[in-house]
């Protein structure tokens, strides 16, 4: 078996607690590198991790690395232009969301790995959970009939209530980044994951704590000006004919028991019910010719053992097969390009109380 030599630049939490600890439990992966541009924290990540290497900038890690696979786990801001530098580089990637602040943004990074013969894929990781991928399969063997409507709650606290922080996260709250950027990207993907392009957006959005303070980590007490951008967003997109979707999301909701994600079909509903980590599915079926009108549990999801237990780690070893195998990645570019697309369409929305039409698909 083929070991693919894979960097990971951007040495925040996320890096730390999802992908650094299971990079070891994919085979065809070894991790030869991390990068920061605060040496320290490479250092000690690479000491932690038993990474052979560490360097402190994009540019020196092209320079003097021999890797295959890029890992972005960078702060948002910086997600394009190393992308870019990846991509021209001739790197496989692997970034994390949003991959870029702008549609065009996007395009350039897609035309880019085109023109390098690379693989790109993109985060949010949802579509290729056990979960989301056994709720699509239901779908499309009309268990619940025809879509009307998906409901997708993302939100928590805000990155400085829930996360241990050793990091200043004063950043989350500024331009270039926001709510929309960190949480709302998760719905928009889970939504149009399901349903496939919206075709116009509309959205109600408010400012709902100016002044935070972080609960946790080397920054516990600070507090944080948090009144340039919105922080809670009802956001409505349009399918045309009879089908609509509903995202809440934000850093507006300290904890919350609703189901992450609700499908509603016109012969039942599928919820994905928190359980602490991955959302188990119930499922309500209207079936009358069946006898049936209740709430229901599927006795086992239809996917092989092999390819069940996802976690989020589990993007390299897609994109590795894909590499592999010649065949698309499970999160396409373009996907997250129309997630970029809406994201940048619903300041509109909002300053025009109107629902605006979409500019790509996927």
């Amino acid at each position: 078996m083929k070991k693919w030599k894979v960097a990971l630049i951007g040495c925040g939490s996320i890096a730390d607690n999802t992908y650094l600890p299971r990079i070891k439990d994919i085979p065809e992966a070894d991790m030869v590198a991390v990068c920061d541009t605060i040496p320290e924290r490479a250092r000690d990540y690479s000491e932690k991790f038993a990474v052979p290497a560490w360097y402190t900038s994009i540019d020196e890690l092209l320079e003097k690395c021999d890797f295959e696979i890029l890992m972005n786990t960078t702060s948002i801001p910086a997600h394009h232009e190393i992308n870019m530098k990846a991509l021209k580089a001739g790197k496989h990637l692997y970034s994390q969301k949003p991959v870029g602040l702008t549609v065009e943004e996007v395009t350039e990074q897609i035309e880019a790995a085109e023109a390098a013969g690379v693989k790109y894929t993109a985060s949010p990781i949802h579509m290729l959970r056990d979960d989301i991928r056994f709720a699509k399969k239901l779908i499309a063997g009309g268990c619940i009939g025809e879509i009307m409507k998906v409901h997708t709650n993302v939100c928590h606290g805000g990155p400085e209530y829930f996360q241990y922080r050793t990091a200043d996260p004063t950043w989350f709250h500024r331009p270039g980044s926001g709510a929309l950027y960190d949480m709302g990207v998760h719905g928009l993907t889970m939504t149009t994951g399901i349903l496939g392009p919206a075709k116009a957006v509309g959205c109600m959005a408010k400012i709902s704590e100016p002044v935070r303070t972080v609960r946790s980590g080397s920054f516990d007490g600070m507090q944080i000006q948090a009144n340039q951008l919105y922080d809670n967003y009802i956001i409505t997109l349009d399918y045309g004919d009879r089908t609509m979707a509903v995202v809440e999301s934000g850093f507006c909701q300290k904890n919350s028991r609703a189901p992450q994600m609700e499908i509603f079909g016109t012969k039942g509903t599928i919820s994905f019910v928190e359980n602490g980590s991955w959302m188990p599915l119930d499922i309500y079926l209207d079936a009358p010719e069946r006898g049936i009108r209740g709430w229901l549990q599927p006795m086992e999801w239809d996917i092989p053992a092999s390819e069940q237990n996802f976690f989020q780690c589990m993007v390299v070893q897609d994109l590795i097969h894909a590499i592999e195998e010649d065949r698309p990645v499970g999160l396409p570019p373009e996907h997250a390009r129309h997630v970029v697309d809406i994201m940048c369409t619903i300041p509109e929305a909002i300053e025009t109380c109107s629902i605006v039409p979409l500019h790509t698909t996927f």
